[in-house]
């Protein structure tokens, strides 16, 4: 027989009735411990298997493209295989595709009495009696397959040291590897990761293929802490291999009571860094008090908010805060707050934006009311009736409002200048001099001064569902916790991983670090895609990225980031 063409399909395709299918599952599993020319298990289409029906596919469609992808065609000859409709189509499709020399057909004749039911068609191929005693290397041979004398092995490229929670861990790297120890550079199989014991909190990409023999694993991290843990690595026709055991630590504490190095402040709760990281807000329930950091244990103004934070911004030199029931405090570089309700026009007075326009809070409500806080009382400086979600200003009496419907109006001394249909659910915008970036559910646009429509860009991460866009770089995630880092030029510059679930809270001007706060309302902060540090309690970063506040639920303590990082690194 000639062998078919060579192809990047399935070098075996197993036909079979239903009711053959455990026969037909223990003839996969026999030929995939086997090894082909190239050293490598075959690849077996079994409809249910691994190598099978992808989920979601029409499977008429699938099979008319798998038969010809397959170099060999194996049928398994019962009484029931000849009153299966799918296995008749199957056979009669294959024996074409022999005709053409395009599939090999090697028929197995799994019961005496199915030679009375072979089709005129198929009756001129020989077939493998099961009842030879050696049928299975007659198949085996045929098939062009050869007995592997040692299968295939996986190695683990270094040793593994001890983990912290939600650290990510550093780079794993899992190759094959033949029978004399090198690594099998053609192998493309996936290899995948999990635990012993199982369920151990493994957070990650657990499976990757292998390049050039070996999978890299690179954000993988533990959501628990464990005593023993050891990394599995498992891959079709290849031996498993594990780890040497290791200890999931927890996060080291933060420091606590007295600090002669570092100032350390009377409060405890979410903090937010003044724009020259002079002083620090400190929001504790509803309780706002704000600190300087060369006067720490002196409280320099309070506030108290009614209700739940929902948005913070930050000015050239003041920090705001809004909660939910459209109440605003607004801190000043001296020190101290005022309070401003905006909750007085019908409808939902919820704020859906905060922004400084220059040194001039602005606050947009979802019942499209725009505020100005620059005066001791609030003055409504626009109505949009679409209500706000985002809200840019320049400082030259030019607004941009991101309303609920998903369109991007562009307003110049309160009057209608532009507008930009998106998309419903826009997460974030920076506007800046010269352009604005606006952050969607579904793609990212650059709206250029001038420009008559937006550029609109597709990111790698797809269903966004929190942005922080800022001037350099700009974070934005799913709620499978993948994101990327992008720039003002749309150009990507690293991808991440964190818990499903995470948030932005702050980030550094440069976006190289990044705080997240967890479902569970744990914070950690991420240095170019890679966690650093963990902590059970809030987390804050100056926007220069030289200071950390950190809390232990006591206090609140200030010190340079680098330090964080170390005390983090110091696990008992």
């Amino acid at each position: 027989m000639t062998e078919p063409e060579s192809h990047d399909g399935w070098d075996v395709f197993i036909s079979y009735a239903r009711e053959d299918y455990q026969k037909a599952r223990d003839l996969a599993d026999s030929l995939h411990e086997c090894i082909t020319s190239r050293g490598v298990p075959p690849r077996i289409f079994i409809d249910v298997g691994r190598e099978g029906f992808p989920p979601g596919v029409d499977w008429e469609q699938y099979l008319e493209t798998a038969l010809p992808r397959s170099r060999y065609f194996v049928a398994l000859y019962s009484l029931r295989y000849f009153t299966k409709n799918v296995c008749q189509f199957e056979l009669q499709r294959a024996v074409d595709l022999n005709k053409a020399g395009k599939v090999g057909f090697i028929p197995v004749l799994m019961e005496e009495a199915a030679k009375d039911k072979i089709w005129f068609t198929a009756s001129k191929y020989n077939w493998v009696a099961v009842t030879h005693p050696n049928w299975f290397e007659t198949l085996r041979d045929a098939l062009g397959l050869r007995p592997a004398r040692n299968r295939r092995q996986l190695r683990f490229e270094g040793p593994l040291s001890g983990a912290v929670v939600n650290h990510t861990l550093p780079t794993v790297r899992v190759s094959v590897t033949g029978a004399d120890g090198t690594t099998v550079l053609e192998s493309g199989e996936p290899i995948t990761l999990s635990t012993v014991p199982p369920g151990s909190g493994l957070n990650g990409t657990l499976a990757h293929p292998t390049e050039h023999g070996t999978a890299t694993f690179t954000d993988l991290s533990f959501r628990r802490a464990i005593e023993s843990v050891r990394l599995l690595a498992q891959a079709p026709g290849c031996e498993p291999v594990e780890t040497a055991p290791i200890q999931v630590s927890p996060p080291a504490p933060q420091p606590s009571g007295p600090d002669r190095v570092h100032p350390r402040l009377p409060a405890s709760g979410r903090q937010a860094f003044f724009p020259d990281a002079r002083r620090v807000v400190v929001l504790n329930g509803g309780h706002l008090s704000v600190h300087a950091l060369d006067e720490p244990g002196r409280v320099q103004g309070t506030a108290r908010l009614a209700g739940r934070p929902r948005l913070w911004a930050r000015g050239a030199g003041s920090v705001a805060v809004a909660d939910w029931t459209g109440q605003v405090v607004v801190a000043a570089p001296d020190g101290s707050t005022r309070t401003a309700n905006l909750a007085r026009a019908p409808g939902l007075a919820v704020p859906g934006a905060l922004v400084f326009d220059g040194e001039t809070p602005l606050a947009g409500m979802w019942n499209g009311t725009v505020w100005s806080l620059a005066g001791p009382e609030p003055e409504a400086v626009l109505e949009h009736r679409a209500g706000v979600g985002l809200l840019g200003a320049d400082g030259e009496g030019r607004l941009l409002v991101g309303d609920l419907d998903g369109v991007l109006t562009v307003y110049d001394e309160g009057q209608v200048k532009a507008e930009h249909q998106l998309e419903r659910l826009l997460l974030g915008i920076h506007h800046g001099p010269a352009y604005t970036l606006i952050a969607g559910e579904h793609h990212i646009y650059r709206l250029d001064n001038g420009a008559e429509r937006p550029l609109v860009v597709d990111l790698p991460v797809k269903q966004l569902a929190d942005a922080l866009v800022g001037p350099d770089l700009s974070i934005v995630l799913n709620d499978e916790g993948l994101g990327v880092c992008f720039d003002a030029e749309l150009g990507v510059h690293l991808g991440f991983r964190t818990v499903p679930g995470a948030r932005v809270v702050c980030a550094s001007r440069d976006g190289r670090l990044v705080v997240f706060e967890y479902p569970d309302g744990s914070h950690v902060l991420m240095q170019d895609g890679r966690i650093e540090v963990t902590s059970a309690h809030p987390l804050a970063i100056s926007p220069d990225g030289r200071l950390a506040a950190t809390s232990d639920g006591l206090g609140t303590l200030i010190l340079p980031v680098d330090e964080l990082r170390t005390g983090a690194e110091e696990q008992p």
